[in-house]
């Protein structure tokens, strides 16, 4: 199975400002990756997809390009910051991220939670109506109008090494995930392209 990043589709004013206000409400680093493959993904092998995806080096390379993009540089902080050396792989040993099914109205719910429900611990929350403009946008840029032809999953957040926030480990870095409720993966496909949005929110 072979995977081509598709980054530069995601340099839109739309996506940046969903992403951007998730960041804030949720005190987040969101990612967003988008990825063409060579076979067809269904809700049949779609877990199989999305894993031979998060094992393979490009995931990782488009993370921490994401990253830089974002100017969040905590996966690959610059030298000149006091970036830490990198423990590799940026992949938990062990991980499931089981799939679970979403329906269009349910991913949708989801982005507005991400705005004006999650945790916000600055009180960052953005109000329904700027909320609800925010994800029309997103959505309609990613998905077109026939939104409800994608087929959507929720990931189990456990793929990604945690920073120890709430746990209390030592963390390896880079690390991503808090440990929190705030930790989201979502993945969205159709045909031969797929998205993985994620989120770590946390104090």
């Amino acid at each position: 199975m072979r995977f081509t990043g598709l980054p530069g589709d995601l340099d839109r004013p739309a996506v940046d400002a969903f992403l951007s206000a998730v960041d804030s409400a949720m005190n987040s680093n969101t990612l967003l990756l988008k990825v063409a493959t060579d076979v067809s993904i269904t809700a049949e092998n779609q877990r199989h997809v999305l894993h031979t995806y998060l094992r393979s080096g490009l995931f990782e390379e488009m993370m921490l390009a994401a990253d830089r993009h974002r100017e969040w540089y905590n996966l690959s902080e610059p030298e000149e910051f006091g970036g830490l050396p990198n423990e590799r792989p940026l992949i938990r040993e062990g991980f499931l991220a089981t799939t679970s099914p979403l329906r269009y109205a349910g991913f949708l719910a989801r982005l507005r939670w991400m705005l004006y429900e999650a945790y916000s611990p600055y009180g960052h929350h953005h109000s329904p109506a700027h909320a609800e403009q925010l994800v029309r946008d997103f959505v309609h840029e990613l998905l077109g109008q026939g939104g409800s032809a994608w087929t959507f999953a929720s990931v189990q957040p456990d793929f990604l090494r945690w920073t120890g926030y709430y746990s209390g480990e030592e963390p390896l870095h880079p690390a991503y995930f808090d440990g929190s409720d705030s930790d989201t993966a979502t993945f969205i496909h159709r045909g031969l392209v797929c998205y993985l949005l994620l989120t770590n929110g946390s104090p």
